[in-house]
C-alpha cells in the first residue's frame, strides 16, 4: 500500500504547472494520450457483512447506488510507454490481493504495457460497500472470512475500467486548479490537534485541509472528458446502522457531476468519467454538527459527546457523529457533503487552472513499516515496530 501514493506524486512532481488563466480551446496542446473508463464492481448486495465500521451486525439488505472503479490512463504522446494509470474505487480500501489479480489480467491482455510499476489502485475509503474482499486477517473477522464473490467483482470491474480506458486513449491535455471548501469536513479530534506545537498550528488558518484540487481531461479540442479531485473527508455520512450498499460521499459527488454533463446516460455508462478521490483524509468527519451522545434516559442524552474521549457516560458506544442532514436522515447527509464536492469541483472545472507539462514517470516501492529505520532533525537513529491489537481497533473506531 506504501507505494500506491507514490504514482500520482510522482506524475505531478514530474509535471511543470505554470500560471494561466481558464483553460479553453484556445489553447489546448496534445501533449500527452488520455484515457477515462468506468467499470461496474458492486458485489452481493444481500447477506454479507459490509466493509468500513467492521460491525458483525452490519449484513448488507439491498442497494442504494451501485460501486464503481473509475480509470485515468495518462501517457506521453511521444513515448506512450512512460504511462501510469490511477484507478479510484469505490470501495473502503484497496487490497494487495485484489490489486495483484487486477494487474495479472492487465499484464495477459497488455503484455509490457500495465504492471505493478504503473498502476495505482486505491479505495474512496467509504463505508457503505459490499465487504470479505480483504485477504488480510482482521477485516476477515467481521466478515466471517473471504467473500470470493465481492472480491472477483472488484476485480471483473476494475479491468473493464481500465480496458475501456485503454481503448478510448487520444491525444488530450491536463490541468491543475484547487478551491476551498469550508463546509464539508470537520476536524473530529479538535482537542488532539491543539496537542501540536502552536508554531506548527500557526501555518494554518484551520485545523483541517479545507482544499480541493481538481486534474481536469480535456481532448485536443479543449473539451473535457472527465476530472480527478481531491479533497479529505472520511466515507462515513452514512452510519453504522445503514445495510444498502452504496457510495457514501465520493460516489454521490461522481454519480450527480457524470448525469450533469451527460443527462441522457445511464449511470456507469457516461464516457465523461468523474473521480472524486479521497487525499489525506487523516481525522477529517463529514459529520459537520459534532459527535452527540444518543443515550435514551440519560441525563446527557442529546448533549456533546466528552471533547477528550468521545465518550457518554465513560463509554464510546453511545457517542455519534452528526451531518448536516441530521433532522433528515444519514443518507440526506451524504447527499449534502457529495453536493458541496460536486460543487467545488464545477468551480474549479470552469475557473482558472494551469496547464501541467512535462514527463510521465512512475514509482513503486514496498517498505516493510514494521522495522523501518530512520534517523531524527537531531540525528537519533530510531525504528518502528510492528502494531498492535488495540492501535488497530483505535484506528476503526
Amino acid at each position: 500500500m506504501v507505494g500506491i501514493v507514490w504514482y500520482l506524486a510522482a506524475f505531478v512532481a514530474s509535471t511543470s504547472l505554470f500560471d494561466g488563466t481558464s483553460m479553453g480551446v484556445q489553447s489546448v496542446s496534445a501533449q500527452y494520450l488520455l484515457g477515462l473508463g468506468i467499470g461496474d464492481i458492486t458485489g452481493p448486495v444481500v447477506e454479507t457483512n459490509m466493509m468500513g465500521y467492521a460491525s458483525l451486525s452490519q449484513t448488507d439488505t439491498g442497494l442504494h447506488m451501485r460501486q464503481r472503479s473509475r480509470a485515468f490512463i495518462v501517457a506521453e504522446a511521444a513515448s506512450p510507454s512512460n504511462r501510469v494509470v490511477f484507478i479510484n474505487a469505490d470501495i473502503a480500501m484497496g487490497d494487495t490481493g485484489v490489486r495483484r489479480s487486477i494487474i495479472s489480467q492487465l499484464s495477459t491482455s497488455y503484455p509490457g504495457v500495465y504492471d505493478a510499476k504503473n498502476v495505482a489502485f486505491v479505495g474512496t475509503h467509504q463505508h457503505a460497500g459490499v465487504g470479505g474482499y480483504l485477504e488480510d486477517l482482521l477485516p476477515q473477522i467481521t466478515s466471517l472470512g473471504y467473500v470470493k464473490q465481492t472480491a472477483d467483482a472488484i476485480v471483473a470491474g476494475t479491468v473493464l475500467a481500465v480496458k475501456r480506458a485503454h481503448a478510448n486513449l487520444a491525444p488530450g491535455s491536463l490541468s491543475l486548479g484547487n478551491t476551498t471548501i469550508l463546509d464539508a469536513n470537520i476536524n473530529r479530534s479538535p482537542t488532539a490537534y491543539l496537542a501540536n506545537p502552536a508554531a506548527e498550528r500557526a501555518r494554518y488558518q484551520y485545523n483541517q485541509d479545507k482544499e480541493m484540487t481538481v486534474l481536469r481531461f480535456d481532448d485536443t479540442n479543449g473539451n473535457a472528458r472527465g476530472l480527478l479531485s481531491f479533497f479529505p473527508v472520511h466515507g462515513t455520512s452514512l452510519y453504522e446502522n445503514n445495510t444498502l450498499v452504496s457510495t457514501d460521499n465520493k460516489g454521490m459527488a461522481a454519480f450527480p457531476y457524470e448525469s450533469f454533463v451527460e443527462p441522457s446516460a445511464m449511470p456507469g455508462n457516461t464516457s465523461f468519467v468523474a473521480g472524486f478521490t479521497q487525499s489525506n483524509v487523516g481525522d477529517t468527519s463529514p459529520n459537520t454538527l459534532g459527535a452527540f451522545c444518543e443515550s435514551p434516559g440519560k441525563a446527557y442524552d442529546g448533549l456533546p459527546c466528552d471533547a477528550d474521549h468521545s465518550t457518554c457516560g465513560g463509554t464510546v458506544q453511545d457517542c455519534h457523529g452528526r451531518g448536516p442532514g441530521f433532522r433528515i436522515s444519514d443518507f440526506e447527509s451524504n447527499r449534502i457533503i457529495g453536493e458541496k464536492q460536486f460543487e467545488a469541483a464545477r468551480t474549479v472545472m470552469n475557473g482558472a487552472r494551469s496547464p501541467v507539462n512535462g514527463t510521465v514517470r512512475s514509482v513503486h516501492i514496498y517498505v516493510d513499516m514494521s522495522t523501518h529505520s530512520f534517523t531524527l532533525p537531531n540525528g537519533t537513529t530510531v525504528s518502528t515496530c510492528p502494531a498492535a491489537m488495540g492501535e488497530l481497533l483505535e484506528i476503526i473506531t
